[in-house]
């Protein structure tokens, strides 16, 4: 979406839709998605179906193993190569088979696969759990497993690449800030984040960054620069929030942001945080963290641009509706809002939050739950989390 010097209303018609499927394949609903390599990947129970970016022509499926369900995807895929968690869970909640399956996005090959214990308990099997104990990193795929901890191997080839490594304590994630692996470790209201070398699997550094008491829940908003949100623990209401910037190189707390000030940090548009849902809620764009904030008695979504110092907040945009993806966009902010009944893509300055540009998408689903996708090339995806008959399970809509 170029840049323009008059603001301007313009309405986007969809270059290209993947019709629903009828049956029972088109009634599951999405796991996941990732957007590489010229394509969109779409997850759902029975497997993983990638389409052409630029056509939507479909260009190859990859289908989980025996009778295994797909659970979850890793958050992205990194140098072509995304894992995806499958398991046979008929058995009244318990899990069988349950294994990790590195997959190429260029042709949907089945590259390696090892088993994946879940047995232990500490993993619910909520996609969102799921998803945390996987990582990719650049040649590197990383599963946290109850019986032994982290385990690394090379993401082509599946190769055990260091000796397992102790988990941090408590309910642990997993996430990567370039070539760090990062364990955000919740014990008893105390916050633990260690990171450790991608390559050889040796502690960087660990930090136990200061609270405003114990934390309740912890969400890592960003990967790089490593932003996590800290909900404190409250009595009948939420607690207080911040969001902890730390730095990539020692762990130190170099920013610390107080949400709670302005508002809720809303990390999902609907109300449920998953593998599709949560979408991208910040970006980080120069030296802010613009992120999606619901002020307290307001009925809308507004960004706020944060100073990753903890500075003070150096705009404000208001959407008049809910807010579902934020994307940084050349120095720019895009944020997908819907305001029923439209749908539109706003460009804002990312220095003041002045509007550049404004587009109306046109189609009555792409106000409907799911998460979008915004490559180089300014092609807008939705991916749906429905995809039966009645809905387009993804519609691409160029913005430029």
């Amino acid at each position: 979406m170029e840049r323009i010097a008059k603001r301007r209303l313009r309405q986007v018609r969809p270059a290209w839709r993947v019709p629903g499927v009828s049956g029972a394949f088109g009634s599951q609903g999405a796991v996941g998605g990732w957007c590489a390599a010229g394509s969109v990947v779409r997850g759902r129970a029975d497997g993983l179906h990638a389409y052409d970016l630029g056509t939507g022509e479909a260009v190859w499926s990859w289908t989980v193993p025996g009778r295994t369900a797909l659970l979850a995807m890793s958050r992205t895929a990194v140098s072509g190569v995304g894992l995806a968690v499958h398991a046979d869970d008929s058995a009244g909640g318990e899990v069988a088979d349950c294994a990790v399956t590195a997959v190429g996005v260029e042709g949907g090959t089945a590259l390696w696969s090892v088993p994946f214990d879940l047995s232990g308990g500490s993993w619910s099997l909520h996609e969102q759990h799921v998803r945390g104990a996987v990582a990719v990193a650049p040649n590197r795929a990383v599963l946290l497993t109850d019986g032994l901890g982290l385990q690394a191997y090379a993401l082509n080839s599946g190769r055990p690449v260091w000796p397992p490594t102790a988990a941090l304590r408590g309910n642990v994630q997993l996430a990567v800030c370039r070539t760090g692996i990062i364990q955000v470790g919740l014990d008893d209201g105390h916050l633990t984040v260690r990171c450790l070398d991608a390559a050889e699997g040796t502690v960087r550094w660990e930090t136990a960054p200061s609270t405003h008491g114990p934390v309740a829940t912890v969400h890592v908003l960003q990967e790089d620069p490593l932003a996590v949100l800290c909900r404190g623990r409250g009595r009948g209401r939420r607690g207080p929030e911040e969001v902890l910037v730390l730095d990539a190189e020692d762990g130190r707390t170099a920013g610390r942001i107080p949400v709670s000030a302005h508002g809720e940090l809303r990390v999902a548009a609907y109300g449920r945080v998953d593998g599709l849902s949560d979408g991208q809620r910040v970006a980080a764009v120069g030296e802010l963290l613009v992120a999606v904030v619901r002020p307290v008695n307001a009925c809308a979504d507004q960004l706020t641009a944060f100073a990753l110092d903890g500075g003070a907040p150096r705009w404000t945009w208001w959407s008049h509706g809910v807010v579902v993806n934020v994307f940084a966009a050349d120095g720019h902010v895009a944020v997908v809002s819907q305001a029923d009944p439209h749908v539109r893509v706003h460009l804002l300055d990312g220095a003041t939050g002045a509007v550049r540009a404004v587009r109306r998408l046109d189609g009555y689903e792409v106000g409907m739950r799911g998460r979008y996708y915004l490559d180089a090339h300014h092609r807008l995806v939705h991916l749906s989390q429905w995809g039966d008959g009645r809905w387009h399970p993804l519609q691409m809509f160029p913005l430029r």
